[in-house]
């Protein structure tokens, strides 16, 4: 067998990008350089060809010194070799913060928007990035764990929309070979060492097991999902012609035809396929499955869209503004307007206290308490300790409990402490925050008007 050389980088990248059909001669591009080994090779080669580009640089500012030691490298790299540069600062940690989503997510969204704004601010056709072989195989190993289904395990498609991976025909060692073999200068990103991150743990650690059960493991893997994403575009061609024979449409609607459904030998799959975009999981796919026959009323939630179980069909619709405000109590709130009237105090526990037995009031264990305090619809899935139990329930078996009706569990509000609920409102505490003999102070809440 021939051996493979860095050498042959330069032809493979242009047959790989011929044979994938990723680019044209014509095309301008903004290549993603972070200053690492895979994108300063991606670099390299496309100096080497007669694409017009420049280059886009994020400071992420994660990891401090080294972070602007990255920027400071490749205005020195550029600026050496006359290439145009574009830098982008972000204060990753506050946008993490303030969205409610990882660092990895938030540094994920905020370069990919700002990448597209440079195509169309510089009127360029695609933004290229320097993820490789190998970066494809862990993707398809976390959508594994995920359950994704066959779109996961397609792995890293080269070209989507906007957006071209050319060096995914590379394997990580045929890149830092072709470093090495042509001396290029690059940075080492610290963190690509730790093992915290779910990738690190994959790439460190156990993609080394399966290549010792089969050192081709990575090739063989990455031909695995070269096949399924060709199998992908004939399994969605039939996905889409089943959806439009069990879904029609009423305004924001869609209503599913549950006749059509159970008659169906793959009804789970049609509505993992088409729920699963939307926010809902596995579980509750087939949690719907098993509602074919239930009782009208049944709701099912992802964070931006309900299902309802109706008569003959399940209906469909996005959540309303109301459905995904939240709102949040302070420890030293006295009153709220929004979304319903509400007045709070904190009180001493004390011999001269009393309980309230008026179901729109909550006395509740201010020192068990973290805030600030979230007040929002209830979402399927969220469970609670009712007073006077020490055992679990879920909210919506909860309601089946109390013949709770369709409209009556929409308005249901939920003060939740720290993730956990402390209030169904208006209905029942939880148990965990009751008073008790050790209770020292009380924060008392009173519905005011009606939610």
């Amino acid at each position: 067998m021939k051996k493979w050389s860095s050498w042959a980088m330069l032809p493979d990248l242009k047959n790989y990008i011929a044979t994938e059909q990723l680019l044209l001669p014509t095309d301008r591009l903004v290549l993603a350089v972070s200053g690492g080994c895979d994108s300063m090779v991606m670099l390299d080669l496309f100096r080497q060809m007669e694409h017009d580009f420049v280059v886009a640089h994020c400071n992420f500012k994660l990891r401090g010194a080294e972070s602007d030691g990255d920027e400071v490298f490749m205005r020195d790299y550029c600026g050496e070799h006359g290439i145009e540069l574009y830098v982008k600062t972000f204060e990753t940690r506050e946008f993490a913060l303030q969205e409610g989503i990882s660092i990895e997510m938030a540094a994920r969204e905020l370069r990919y928007q700002w990448f597209y704004e440079l195509l169309d601010t510089l009127k360029y056709d695609y933004v290229l990035t320097a993820h490789h072989q190998d970066d494809l195989v862990e993707t398809l190993l976390i959508n594994l764990s995920r359950g994704t289904g066959i779109r996961g395990l397609s792995g890293i498609h080269p070209k989507k929309e906007r957006l071209v991976r050319p060096l995914l025909f590379a394997s990580r060692e045929q890149i830092t070979s072709y470093a090495a073999e042509h001396q290029l200068p690059y940075r080492e990103d610290s963190s690509n060492q730790e093992f915290v991150h779910q990738r690190n743990l994959i790439r460190h650690k156990i993609l080394p097991l399966f290549e010792a059960i089969n050192p081709a493991f990575k090739a063989n893997a990455a031909k695995t999902a070269a096949i399924l994403k060709d199998t992908e575009q004939v399994y969605q061609a039939k996905i889409e012609e089943e959806k439009a024979a069990f879904i029609s449409r009423e305004g924001s609607q869609q209503l599913f035809d549950i006749a059509y459904l159970q008659q169906s030998p793959f009804a789970e799959t049609l509505l993992f396929e088409t729920l699963h975009p939307l926010g809902f999981n596995a579980g509750q796919v087939h949690e719907i499955c098993q509602a074919f026959t239930a009782d009208a009323g049944k709701v099912f939630y992802s964070e931006t869209h309900r299902l309802v179980k109706d008569r003959e069909a399940f209906i469909l619709s996005p959540k309303t503004t109301d459905d995904l405000s939240r709102f949040y109590i302070e420890a030293d709130c006295l009153e709220m307007a929004e979304p319903f009237a509400l007045q709070c105090e904190k009180l001493v526990r004390d011999e001269h206290f009393q309980f309230s037995r008026n179901p729109a009031v909550a006395d509740l264990d201010f020192d068990l308490l973290e805030f600030p305090l979230v007040l929002k619809k209830w979402e399927q899935g969220e469970y609670f300790q009712p007073l006077g139990m020490s055992g679990f329930k879920k909210l919506s078996d909860f309601f089946i409990d109390q013949k709770f009706s369709i409209p009556e569990k929409e308005n249901c509000w939920i003060l939740s402490s720290a993730g956990k609920v402390a209030w169904i409102m208006g209905h029942r505490i939880d148990n965990r925050f009751k008073i008790t003999k050790d209770t020292r102070h009380v924060f008392r809440i009173r519905m005011t008007s009606k939610a």
